[in-house]
C-alpha cells in the first residue's frame, strides 16, 4: 500500500497513559517520541499529502514534552489537528483553539456503572464518567467540535441505541458532535489481551449491533471500525526501538520493521 492513498494520520506520541482501561490495544514496546522525531515525522507526512493529524498515545496530555507545542507544530504545516485524549488533563475552557481543531474522547456508557466498568480512574468523584461529562459540556459550551469512540465489547454491545440516543440529544441542545466511531474490542495490546475472555464478541454481533445503529439515522456520521489498526485511510506512526514506525507495513510485516525514514 502506497502511503499517498491515506491522509489521516494517528501519532503516538508515547505509550503511557494515566489510566488502564480493560480494552487498551496499546502495545508496552510504543516508546516515547522526541521533538526531533515528532517534527521529521510531520515533515513526511506533509510530503506524502497527509491533510489530517490525530495526536494520540498513550496518552498525548501526559507527553513530557507539551502536547501545546505538538499542536501548533502541526497546526503551523496546515494539518487539521485532533487530539485523542481521555480528558483527564485535557484543559478547561475553549482548550487551545489557536491549535486544535477537534477533540476525540471516549464514552462507553450513558451511565457511571457502564463506562466505569472498563474505564477505570477512581481519583474523581463519579470516576471516569463524569470528566467525560464534565468535558462533553465544556466542548459544548465553548462550540468546539468532538468526536466519541466507543469500544464494542461484550458489555457495551446491547446499549448503543442508548448511547446514540445520549448523542442526539446531545447534538439537539448545541453540541457539535462530528462523528461517533464505533470500535470492535481487539484481543491485543495491555489491555485487550488481558481482558479477551470477558470483552470479545463475534463479528456477526458488531456487524448486527452496529448496523441497527446505523438505521437510526442520528444526526451525525457514524464509522464502524472492524479493526481500528487497518483502514483505508488511516495510518498509524510510534516509535519503538529508537525507530518511528508506520502501521501500514509493521502490521502487514511485523519481521520488517520499517523506518520512517524510508518512505
Amino acid at each position: 500500500m502506497h502511503l499517498h492513498e491515506k491522509n489521516i494520520a494517528v501519532v503516538m506520541l508515547h505509550g503511557s497513559c494515566d489510566m488502564f482501561c480493560k480494552f487498551c490495544i496499546t502495545d508496552n514496546a510504543v516508546e516515547c517520541m522526541t521533538p526531533d522525531d515528532f517534527a521529521e515525522t510531520l515533515t513526511v507526512l506533509e510530503k506524502a499529502g497527509f491533510t489530517n493529524i490525530v495526536i494520540g498515545g498513550g496518552e498525548p496530555f501526559t507527553w513530557p514534552y507539551g502536547l501545546h507545542n505538538a499542536a501548533k507544530i502541526a497546526k503551523s504545516k496546515g494539518f487539521l489537528v485532533q487530539v485523542g485524549t481521555n480528558g483527564i488533563k485535557m484543559p478547561d475552557g475553549a482548550a487551545y483553539p489557536d491549535c486544535v481543531d477537534r477533540y476525540v474522547l471516549p464514552l462507553d456508557g450513558t451511565t457511571r456503572t457502564e463506562h466505569n466498568r472498563v474505564r477505570h480512574f477512581p481519583h474523581q468523584i463519579g470516576g471516569h464518567f463524569q470528566i467525560i461529562m464534565n468535558r462533553l459540556a465544556q466542548l459544548k459550551e465553548a462550540e468546539r467540535s468532538v468526536t466519541v469512540s466507543t469500544v464494542v465489547t461484550r458489555h457495551t454491545v446491547a446499549n448503543l441505541h442508548t448511547l446514540g440516543a445520549f448523542l442526539a440529544d446531545y447534538v439537539q441542545t448545541g453540541g457539535i458532535l462530528h462523528a461517533w466511531h464505533l470500535y470492535r474490542f481487539l484481543p491485543a495490546g495491555r489491555g485487550g489481551a488481558k481482558s479477551a475472555e470477558e470483552l470479545s464478541i463475534s463479528s456477526a454481533e458488531f456487524e448486527d449491533a452496529t448496523t441497527a445503529v446505523k438505521d437510526q439515522h442520528y444526526p451525525f456520521t457514524i464509522f464502524k471500525r472492524r479493526d481500528m489498526r487497518h483502514s483505508a485511510h488511516v495510518d498509524f506512526f510510534w516509535r519503538q526501538k529508537g525507530t518511528v514506525l508506520r502501521g501500514s507495513d509493521y502490521w502487514k510485516q511485523t519481521a520488517a520493521l520499517s523506518p520512517i525514514g524510508a518512505f
